[in-house]
């Protein structure tokens, strides 16, 4: 059994945890502390899984939300004042932290932080 640390790309959200690949099976996913409800996941596409380090996490988030994205804020973290939940607002900016930066619908400008706010990309489909 190998056990490395990766990155798991769940709808365009990275959730840090373990991959555990095993002789005969086919590789699992276990999140780390299983904060955010993401139980273990089987692999079944290898593209969903983003190496693990400083950079390609920053990488993966300027790649993903470029300026013009349209997110929707699901909910808003430990923030004095927060933006109102179900929000939509359009990405400025990913700095190096990685902040995403927004305009939102209802004027206010502020920052997402991946992993402490609750958030998705709006597809143009919807």
């Amino acid at each position: 059994m190998k056990v490395k640390r990766i990155y798991y790309n769940d709808d365009d959200i990275l959730i840090p945890g373990h991959l555990i690949i095993r002789k005969f099976r086919k590789p699992v996913f276990y999140p780390f502390g299983n904060k955010c409800g993401f139980s273990c996941e089987t692999i079944h596409n290898e593209e969903l899984l983003v190496e693990y380090s400083r950079e390609a996490y920053r990488r993966f988030y300027k790649d993903t939300y470029p300026e013009g994205t349209r997110v929707l804020l699901v909910e808003m973290g430990n923030d004095p004042r927060p933006v109102p939940a179900m929000t939509k607002g359009t990405v400025d900016c990913v700095d190096d932290a990685p902040t995403i930066h927004c305009k939102f619908d209802n004027g206010r400008c502020l920052g997402i932080i991946p992993g402490v706010d609750a958030f998705r990309k709006i597809s143009k489909d919807i």
